[in-house]
């Protein structure tokens, strides 16, 4: 795990929701993931986890289920997204 100690700027700092909305916006390449941990101070890790998170139907729908509905973390600012940017690869019909 990268920290701000190791040139990432913006460790351990909660997304805004605009970073997820344009994190989810583009396709989920490596180029994108390096180019996206620069331009918002991230680690590429950190990147990657938002993607992972976002396109697996079964880890995001568990995450959801634990939170409380008024919580604001990037859980539910990655649910969000997926419902205005209509993404619904990752998701299991129940």
């Amino acid at each position: 795990m990268k920290t701000k100690a190791d040139g990432v700027p913006n460790a351990f700092v909660p997304y805004k929701q605009r970073e997820i909305d344009l994190i989810l916006s583009l396709t989920p390449t490596y180029s994108n993931v390096r180019n996206l941990s620069v331009s918002l101070g991230r680690s590429q890790d950190a990147i990657i986890t938002v993607f992972s998170m976002a396109y697996s139907g079964k880890w995001l729908k568990g995450m959801l289920g634990a939170t409380n509905e008024n919580t604001d973390n990037v859980v539910t600012k990655i649910a969000r997204t997926k419902k205005k940017l209509g993404i619904f690869v990752g998701h299991e019909p129940g």
